[in-house]
């Protein structure tokens, strides 16, 4: 779960809600450390740093470039309180003492792009963030500075924790410095931005010769050639965008699932909106205790910790079609050849995968700046710099679980070594029938009780305060015979859709109403335990409800799923069944794996990494995100499938699989 990684990281780091680095510092530096601060004291904590400056003894600093920075700071110093321009500058730029600190807000951010854009002799502005505690009843104080760009981060920290101290403020330095203080950076060509610009040129120059191509053969109304049109943006787009309509009239079962173009759809924009409320927590705002309050609501709550089921939605989905397709292929043709399978999907999955690890390698730590896009755009160049290969090879879920490239494809991991286990049970569930059911049910069990039994013996808590969330992510969340009991469960179902397409299955309207009441009130049951386990104390109860709960939740959510689609397809889904049968989803449901791979990318950058200061928390504001990060989702994705998606498809298809 990247969201509430990336949350543990920074929240420590800059946001700070309960971080044991902020617990264990040694309290015996500051005898004042627990009192209580006044108004006028923190009005004047910044402007009396001036005058700390001024009377700083040079003699204590040995490196050069330590004492320019002193020195410069000084000069600043004096210009300010000589009123001179440049010095009232410099020093409006910092962080100033935030109103409602009594009501959670300690953030003194001062103004990002003053400081970055000032210029004085040479001088220009490096913006800081440094993190300090005041007393227990105050929220931590984040305070910025504006420095210049040669002084070191750690000696920064050293001049401001030296002042903080006299005042009974300690800064934290059980963080990177480095990271939170931004300055102009020079691009470097490197081997990943070289490897981009060749790469990515190549592409464009085959997308506009193809697209023109084809515009050209259309004009002149002769016939496109396939492979010559692979790259087209028209062809492309017109291919995501196109709409296959419904027949009016439907005599007997369809030889597709219709409603699943709507679960996949929907499941996609659920994902998006999680991680909006994933990622909100990660915004600096100066009412955190009206968010923290609405973030632990009941719907946030439903929204927010159940929506991470459509992940395994998308793998129960992977499971019935995975069945179905290849049942379909051994009916044709009598014989299967994994491995072309295995290559097909690979090309399909890799090729707009590897565009991104290499964006994100390359141009993505250049294309914006804020307080947190160090900490979260130069985390990921590092990942993926060193795990590249793990990632492409999509076995990180198991090589590197603690440093994944873009941490959350994982589910490609699981998804891709799945597929590899598909034709070891389809062949046998087609050769010999429904005997191998047994076998294939018991191995989802056997999965199941392999989460029952590692939550018991690690003793770990579903709970958002688990000590141990981050391992229990690696041995419960992330493995893929941890994850694998849903996809075993839609492998099942896709083997009973297969069987039963071209008949109706009768059941009494008796068993339908049981049905959809027991799926119901399943899925109300898992909203309200959802919503119990995360705001109840888990030392209250045994871990063994958690261990129950985490083993059986995603399989009776997913089987839920499972049993929405049947009643669709077998004509008894109603209003249901309209709904997600609509065509209108189509498109959306095509984007669906781009979507997931760029969403969280997309939103880290637009909305979070690129922060310069707070903001007010509002529930509208929470829904304006939702919409704006839908929005450049699929716009992005539309341009992102059509350029490394569809044209390696196609010419898999034209290449490989003639």
């Amino acid at each position: 779960m990247i969201v509430t990684r990336i949350t543990i990281t920074l929240s420590c780091i800059l946001l700070l809600k309960s971080c044991a680095s902020v617990q264990v510092v040694n309290r015996n530096q500051s005898k004042s450390r627990n009192n209580e601060f006044g108004i006028e004291e923190m009005l004047l904590l910044n402007r009396q740093f001036l005058d700390f400056l001024i009377g700083y003894d040079n003699t204590l600093v040995l490196q050069s470039e330590d004492q320019l920075c002193l020195s410069t700071m000084q000069q600043l110093s004096v210009a300010y309180l000589n009123r001179e321009h440049h010095g009232l500058e410099w020093f409006d730029s910092w962080g100033k003492i935030p109103s409602g600190m009594y009501h959670g807000n300690g953030n003194a951010f001062g103004n990002f792009d003053q400081c970055r854009l000032y210029s004085w002799q040479g001088v220009r502005g490096q913006h800081c963030t440094f993190l300090a505690t005041l007393s227990s009843s105050l929220p931590p104080f984040v305070s910025s500075l504006c420095v210049p760009h040669f002084c070191t981060p750690v000696f920064a920290r050293q001049l401001y924790g030296e002042y903080l101290i006299t005042r009974g403020v300690v800064v934290i330095t059980d963080i990177n410095q480095d990271l939170f203080c931004i300055q102009e950076r020079d691009i470097l060509y490197d081997g990943g931005v070289v490897t981009a610009i060749v790469i990515f040129s190549i592409i464009t120059a085959l997308v506009l010769s193809s697209t023109i191509y084809e515009l050209v053969q259309i004009q002149l109304k002769r016939d496109v050639v396939s492979l010559y049109s692979a790259f087209s943006l028209y062809r492309n787009l017109r291919s995501i965008l196109h709409i296959a309509p419904k027949p009016k009239v439907i005599e007997s079962k369809s030889d597709t699932i219709d409603c699943v173009h709507g679960i996949r759809a929907i499941s996609m924009i659920w994902i998006i909106v999680v991680h909006i409320y994933g990622t909100i927590s990660l915004v600096p705002v100066n009412n955190d205790s009206v968010r923290s309050s609405y973030l632990s609501g009941f719907g946030s709550v439903v929204l927010f910790d159940m929506g991470y089921l459509v992940v395994d939605t998308f793998l129960a989905l992977s499971g019935i079609l995975v069945a179905w397709n290849l049942l379909k292929e051994l009916d044709k043709k009598r014989k299967i050849n994994p491995l072309m399978l295995y290559l097909h999907r690979y090309i399909r999955v890799t090729a707009p995968f590897a565009a991104l690890v290499l964006f994100v390698v390359s141009f993505a730590k250049y294309m914006g700046e804020g307080i947190m896009w160090k900490t979260i755009i130069d985390a990921d160049d590092e990942t993926c710099s060193k795990y590249w290969w793990s990632a492409l090879l999509h076995i990180q879920n198991y090589v590197n679980p603690r440093s994944m490239c873009l941490g959350w494809t994982w589910y490609l991991s699981v998804d891709m070594q799945l597929y590899i286990l598909g034709p070891a049970l389809i062949y046998p569930l087609w050769r010999y029938g429904k005997r191998v059911l047994i076998g294939i049910a018991l191995l989802a069990l056997l999965s199941m009780g392999c989460v029952f039994t590692t939550f018991l013996v690690n003793g770990f808590r579903i709970n958002r305060n688990d000590p141990k969330m981050l391992d229990r992510y690696d041995l419960t969340y992330y493995p893929t015979h941890a994850r694998m009991g849903v996809w075993l469960f839609g492998t099942i179902f896709g083997y009973i859709l297969y069987k039963t397409k071209s008949t109706d299955v009768y059941l009494t309207k008796r068993h339908y109403a049981i049905g959809w009441s027991v799926c119901f009130a399943l899925l109300g049951l898992i909203m309200y335990s959802f919503y119990e386990f995360v705001r109840t104390d888990f030392n209250d109860f045994s871990n063994v409800a958690d261990a129950f709960f985490e083993a059986l939740h995603r399989p009776v959510f997913d089987i839920c799923v499972m049993w929405i689609i049947f009643a669709c397809v077998n004509g008894k889904g109603g209003l249901i069944n309209e709904l997600l049968s609509s065509a209108l989803w189509q498109p959306l449901s095509k984007l669906s794996f781009t979507m997931y791979l760029l969403h969280l990318q997309l939103l880290l950058m637009a909305s979070i990494a690129s922060v310069k200061t707070d903001s007010y928390f509002s529930v509208m504001d929470i829904f304006y995100r939702i919409w704006g990060a839908i929005g450049l989702t699929t716009s992005v994705a539309i341009l992102w499938s059509s350029i490394f998606e569809i044209p390696f498809v196609t010419l898999d298809k034209l290449l490989l699989r003639s």
